[in-house]
């Protein structure tokens, strides 16, 4: 069995500076959903395809942390350029860029300004 990240959640205390450092971070625009409830908000993240793959959520019974399952989010093509991005949008890096074994490319890791540690993942 193969299989692959095709949801992911990251929760938020203040909705918009998340959405900014996100923005930011890949230089992107989320696009802003709101379900059929009033106690969530969504800024969704989208695939090289258009495709909703992920968000950023604000509601009741999502808290921000830095414990738990670790999230590798694409940083291609240069990891760099992410990295480079994080401290000016107000996050914190945590492990900088190491290389992994095999050709497997090279990771890090940081915390966003909600307080979740999430990572970055990519070949270069």
């Amino acid at each position: 069995m193969h299989t692959k990240i095709n949801w992911f959640e990251i929760p938020s205390t203040d909705f918009g500076r998340a959405i900014r450092f996100y923005e930011t971070l890949f230089d992107t625009t989320l696009r802003l959903e709101k379900p059929d409830t009033d106690s969530l908000d969504m800024a969704l993240f989208s695939d090289t395809g258009g495709i909703p793959c992920g968000c950023v959520t604000h509601g009741e019974g999502y808290s921000p942390s830095s414990s738990g399952t670790l999230i590798y989010l694409d940083a291609s093509p240069s990891i760099d350029a992410v990295l480079a991005r994080i401290e000016p949008a107000g996050g914190e890096i945590r492990l900088q860029k190491m290389e992994l074994p095999n050709d497997i490319g090279y990771i890090a890791h940081f915390i966003d300004t909600e307080g979740n540690l999430l990572a970055l993942h990519s070949q270069h």
